[in-house]
């Protein structure tokens, strides 16, 4: 700003004229300059108003983005809740299977022999105790490592089958 560009008589009480030249001294500026700073702040919504807008925009792009992750992690969340009701009801056949197996061995027309029968009654029995814990909630893990013995399990007793033929 210059000399040439327009001036304006005003009225201020001493206070106001005394807090408008102590932030001049403060900001390094002169009197004038002060004034006109703090009216285009003004007429621009402020620094405060733009801060506080800035901050908003921030929140809210930082909320839309823990709401697309919470999105995400809810989806991951039902497609294990999926897959462990998959592994349960596959063990559950598994179960099944290892009954009727056991059954089939201790019903035999001749009699079995006795490794036989006591294979057949450790698949009965971990067929009951496997079926007894998929009543209750189980990780993905644990349904894993019990489908991979029942599998050992049945293959052990598939082998064992045929060697008593």
């Amino acid at each position: 700003m210059g000399r040439e560009d327009p001036q304006l008589k005003l009225r201020l009480t001493e206070e106001m004229k005394a807090k408008i030249t102590d932030a001049a001294k403060a900001n390094g500026r002169s009197v004038n300059a002060e004034i006109v700073a703090r009216l285009e702040a003004y007429e621009s919504g402020g620094d405060v108003a733009q801060d506080w807008k800035r901050r908003f925009e921030e929140e809210h792009d930082a909320y839309v983005r823990m709401e697309r992750l919470y999105d995400g992690t809810f989806d991951i969340a039902m497609n294990y809740r999926n897959i462990l009701a998959t592994v349960k009801g596959q063990l559950l056949q598994y179960v099944g299977m290892v009954k009727s197996l056991a059954s089939i061995i201790t019903n035999l027309d001749g009699p079995p022999a006795p490794d036989l029968i006591n294979v057949a009654e450790r698949m009965e029995a971990a067929a009951a105790d496997t079926k007894e814990r998929l009543s209750e909630e189980s990780n993905l893990d644990k349904a894993r490592q019990e489908m991979r013995e029942l599998e050992a399990t049945i293959a052990k007793a598939d082998d064992l089958l045929k060697e008593s033929k």
